[in-house]
């Protein structure tokens, strides 16, 4: 076993299954991934106004907004053979993610009226949304990159536009920020917590295939340093390719949204991607789908994502839940583009939950040393139903326990298997106590690993909690 020091893990800062970087040893563990549950009413917004052609989140931004009280939503519409109308950002509110409303904003002329919830026309096509709450400039609180083409060639690229409150929007005078040569026209954007840095996921321009680049910025306007970060390899099937990524900071890591191409079928899923620096990506539980293409509906008709899935830019965590809103298609890629028929669909999964480490009995999981520097120990974990009389029969509990150990291995005193409390049934946020113990400020600077074992039950995350941090 490893005594090598972990990368560092920092309070309060959750720690996912997506990867093994935190991990020394595991025994009698297996690997899951969790597919969000479709939720039964989509698609939830469908193109019903007379300025809406097809709706599309390539990728969108979805947020909740704990001021308001409400989900944001900032989709594009896009023209239809039926419907000839112009590239738009478009805008919905919803008090309970589900039943949207699309305001009169007043902003936008169509055909003659401003009752509608235009915020502009570009072009517009590909955007997403940053409400960066970290911006000391309040005008510039919520920021937005979009795919422009306004006639000319030079001209055409990523633009950037700047708001207060993601409604009213100045478009940055230097536009195009990115241009066409350096970018395709799928990219979503994300601020990096420990760097503060601005990280640009773009479709790479030029290449024989579709693959992922990332570009940095510090001000969001001057990118460089574009570096190929996700491509298609041997264990592919030859008619793949990566048409986007939704990355997002999750925890201790960046989890991404990885919009998988076939292009034979001309179809598009989504796989889960996990990175500890942004530049190296882990293709998370085997390549398993996260999100699947729904390939009927009640006869007859097709489901509306049965060809074609787009993430959105980064789930919501909303009540214990991640919110995957999505945009569905029953036309494939090669369609023509006026044929397109995009609506919005949404699915849900447990919060921090799209992986976990799962046993039946008795499986162990150690992690690597690392300094602790909080105050208690708390877990996301859930049991696992016995099956057989045999399961039933067996003594050990149902549940997870945590043995906190030094550097060689050996339990500090009172923090042994035995003394740990059982973490059973559906447990979002579960603090850990040892006979009653559950403080742990003793061990503040201290070298430990973690061993969890595992009877009959999953482990999604675990975090060190702070309490005199957040005092």
């Amino acid at each position: 076993m490893t005594t090598s020091i972990a990368t560092p893990v920092e309070p309060d800062v959750v720690q996912l299954m997506c990867d093994d970087a935190l991990l020394a040893y595991t025994d009698n563990v297996w690997r899951s991934l969790h597919h969000p549950a479709k939720h039964q009413a989509n698609p939830l917004l469908e193109p019903d106004r007379p300025w809406e052609g097809y709706l599309v989140l390539q990728p969108g931004t979805v947020i909740y907004d704990q001021a308001r009280s409400c989900f944001r939503m900032w989709y594009n519409s896009q023209p239809t053979e039926d419907r000839p109308v112009g590239h738009t950002l478009c805008y919905a509110t919803s008090v309970d993610g589900i039943r949207w409303e699309k305001p009169e904003l007043g902003l936008t002329d169509f055909e003659g009226s401003k009752e509608n919830n235009i915020l502009f026309e570009g072009p517009v096509w590909t955007h997403c949304v940053l409400e960066d709450e970290h911006e000391p400039d309040p005008q510039k609180r919520y920021k937005l990159l979009y795919w422009g083409w306004p006639g000319q060639a030079e001209a055409k690229g990523i633009y950037a536009a700047f708001s207060p409150d993601g409604i009213h929007w100045d478009c940055f005078d230097g536009n195009p920020i990115v241009p066409t040569w350096v970018t395709g026209d799928t990219f979503s954007v994300m601020r990096d917590p420990s760097s503060e840095q601005y990280w640009l996921y773009h479709k790479t321009p030029k290449q024989p295939i579709r693959t992922v680049s990332r570009m940095v910025s510090d001000d969001f306007i001057h990118w460089s340093d574009s570096r190929r970060v996700l491509a298609p390899d041997r264990y592919d099937p030859p008619d793949t390719q990566f048409y986007g990524l939704s990355a997002y900071p999750s925890g201790g890591q960046v989890l991404g949204l990885l919009w998988v191409y076939h292009t034979y079928a001309q179809t598009m899923d989504v796989q889960l991607v996990s990175s500890r620096d942004g530049l190296h990506w882990d293709r998370t539980a085997d390549r398993k789908l996260l999100v699947h293409l729904e390939p009927t509906n009640n006869y007859p008709g097709q489901a509306f994502d049965s060809e074609m899935i787009y993430p959105t830019s980064a789930p919501v965590i909303h009540d214990g839940r991640q919110w995957i809103y999505y945009s569905g298609f029953t036309v494939p890629h090669n369609a023509y583009a006026h044929d397109h028929d995009g609506r919005i669909g949404l699915a849900t999964g447990r919060q921090d939950g799209f992986c976990s480490w799962d046993a039946t009995s008795q499986g162990v999981i150690v992690t690597k040393p690392f300094t602790w520097k909080g105050t208690g120990l708390r877990m996301n974990a859930d049991s696992l139903p016995r099956v057989s009389a045999h399961d039933v029969d067996q003594p050990e509990p149902v549940g997870v326990r945590v043995q906190i150990e030094n550097e060689s291995g050996d339990p500090y005193p009172g923090l042994t298997l035995d003394a740990s409390t059982t973490i059973s049934g559906d447990a979002l946020a579960a603090d850990v106590s040892w006979s009653g113990r559950s403080s742990l400020k003793d061990l503040d600077g201290k070298t430990v690993r973690l061993r969890f074992v595992l009877n009959y039950a999953r482990l999604f995350s675990w975090r060190m909690i702070d309490e005199q941090r957040n005092s």
